[in-house]
């Protein structure tokens, strides 16, 4: 699954991702989805970075 595939589905069923569905909900979501990344090598991040 790619990135885009996978924020695609994020953004069919956001509630299923972030429990109550709003704005600051998928920011947070997001956020730690990007924090995410320099912590685990190699997993995708939202700007791109390695």
């Amino acid at each position: 699954m790619t990135e885009r595939e996978y924020f695609a589905g994020v953004g069919r069923r956001p509630g299923m991702f972030v429990g109550k569905t709003s704005f600051h909900m998928l920011t947070a979501f997001l956020t730690g989805y990007d924090q995410h990344a320099p912590r685990h090598p190699g997993a995708p991040s939202p700007r791109g970075r390695p």
